[in-house]
């Protein structure tokens, strides 16, 4: 377990990020702790496109075919490496808690979202989740499907219990 926690804390020393992710793929055999730790890295972690080529196919064999041990957890790590290559990955590292809850499995928390007119919003927010991906969901849910709608909102954050707010979008 801490051998794990120490391995993602590793992620912040950039000269270690791809030779964690070369010794992970090559253990064939690896654990549910070493997926979550995968998992951390493919959230946070541009690798280059030759590693990404590799991986990629790595974790689409490693999820292939129904019943497939690591099935589910292998999809997230892909899915999590396509959105870090497409959106730039993140560029707040986990704290020790988010890093504790990922690595028992917990990989979205619930956000409290603030909508004009006092109407509160939950809304399950993953490790790779953008602003995005909120305006999309509730601009979903109140019809507007157009992209051209979409773009008319944006997010604001809202701190310090009101008193300071900046626009995340």
């Amino acid at each position: 377990s801490s051998f794990v926690f120490h391995c993602a804390a590793c992620v912040c020393v950039s000269r270690l990020r791809s030779r964690i992710v070369c010794v992970f793929v090559l253990c064939r055999d690896s654990c549910q702790r070493g997926w979550r730790l995968l998992y951390i890295l493919t959230a946070f972690h541009r690798c280059s496109d030759v590693m990404k080529s590799f991986l990629l196919t790595f974790l689409q064999e490693a999820s292939a075919g129904p019943g497939v041990q690591y099935q589910g957890i292998s999809k997230a790590c892909e899915q999590n490496l396509r959105r870090t290559f497409q959106y730039g990955g993140r560029v707040q590292y986990p704290n020790s808690m988010e890093l504790k809850a990922m690595l028992a499995g917990r990989s979205s928390k619930r956000q409290l979202f603030l909508l004009p007119g006092g109407i509160e919003r939950h809304l399950k927010i993953k490790t790779c989740s953008v602003a995005l991906d909120v305006i999309e969901e509730l601009c979903y849910e109140m019809g507007l499907h157009r992209v051209e709608a979409q773009d008319e909102y944006a997010i604001f954050l809202v701190t310090h219990k009101g008193k300071k707010c900046c626009q995340t979008t």
